[in-house]
């Protein structure tokens, strides 16, 4: 059997999608992670905004009244980052996905070239065979006549 010529380009292509998939992988798990902070983060603003919220009624000084504010307006702009942060790593999972595919579909691509080779070299040694074959009946014929 003749050996498949593209052999080292499909171990070369497979080897670029683990590689592809480490990434997409490493891409997923930083935007996930991404997504819990900015879901943490937005749970600590609703808390703290119910606790201005309580204390507004019970009572509180101007200065109280601005911390709180102040406080809040950090919980704001770490939220806004975050949340750009989400949007990044989303992206970029999204940019990894899509190597990945595009490694996938050359893999797919050199494999099928790969069956294809193996396919024929499978009927091409059975041609082989048959003509191997054809050729001992043919031989043992005469022979069987002249018994």
């Amino acid at each position: 059997m003749a050996a498949f010529r593209f052999a080292f380009l499909l171990q070369l292509a497979q080897d670029e999608r683990e590689e592809a998939s480490r990434a997409m992988q490493t891409a997923q798990a930083a935007w996930l992670l991404a997504k819990s902070k900015l879901e943490q983060v937005d749970g600590f603003r609703a808390e703290y905004r119910a606790r201005l919220a309580n204390s507004a009624q019970a009572g509180m000084s101007v200065i109280q009244w601005r911390d709180f504010q102040l406080f809040l307006a950090k919980l704001d702009g770490a939220a806004v980052q975050q949340g750009d942060e989400v949007a990044r790593l989303g992206f970029e999972y999204e940019r990894r996905k899509a190597d990945w595919l595009a490694c996938e579909k050359k893999v797919k691509a050199f494999d099928a070239l790969r069956v294809r080779h193996e396919q024929s070299e499978l009927k091409k040694e059975n041609q082989r065979e048959q003509k191997m074959l054809d050729e001992f009946n043919s031989r043992i014929r005469p022979n069987s006549s002249e018994h």
